[in-house]
């Protein structure tokens, strides 16, 4: 049996797949939002200088992925560790060195990676047409044409998360875009709310 198969059966006897889903799309929809408020707000503030932006948005990515590997793992496994005690002491046998063990680490492990790596693709994409403005002869133009390609591309994301979700329902995937798409048009309306509050005062 190869190791992708044990991680397969690992994953199914603990529903691990389930788990893998949701966080996929809980925190790259958190990643594509988080990319989204920095471009909008930068837009916003008339920011023309690519490199802050380019380094502000990575390093959001790389703190949400970081954040959420360290978070995830360390829930993951308490929780897991929890529930097999639990079943040890209903079964009265120790559960150490068992697949049931190896499949609570090996599944605590993964669900971190899915939990890290899911906000930083998500929100590196959208910061990804900044870096062709990087040496670009007519900056203010190009920064434009990158904000207005950035903004697509998290509109893009956002409704294929909506349709991924749509899919596994079972339901209508348009209903499901439409449904998430909101929250980046409230997202939208804070920060342009936010503008108006700051110009005034």
């Amino acid at each position: 049996m190869t190791i992708i198969d044990n991680l397969r059966q690992y994953l199914s006897m603990v529903e691990g797949e389930n788990i893998l889903r949701r966080y996929f799309v809980m925190n790259g929809f958190d990643g594509a939002l988080t990319a989204f408020g920095i471009i909008l707000g930068s837009w916003i503030a008339g920011a023309t200088d690519p490199t802050i932006l380019i380094i502000a948005g990575m390093s959001a990515s790389f703190a949400m992925g970081i954040s959420g590997f360290w978070i995830a793992y360390l829930t993951e496994s308490a929780e897991r560790t929890k529930e097999q005690k639990e079943l040890e002491k209903a079964m009265v046998i120790d559960l150490d060195n068992t697949k049931i063990s190896k499949a609570n680490k090996w599944v605590s492990l993964i669900t971190a990676f899915v939990d890290g790596i899911s906000p930083l693709i998500f929100s590196l994409i959208a910061i990804i047409p900044f870096l062709f403005v990087l040496g670009a002869a007519d900056i203010e133009s190009s920064m434009t044409i990158a904000y207005i390609i950035s903004t697509c591309l998290v509109v893009i994301e956002v409704v294929t998360l909506g349709m991924f979700l749509g899919a596994v329902s079972g339901k209508n995937k348009i209903l499901y875009a439409l449904k998430i798409l909101p929250a980046a048009i409230i997202l939208a309306g804070l920060t342009f709310l936010l503008e108006v509050i700051v110009r005034v005062d």
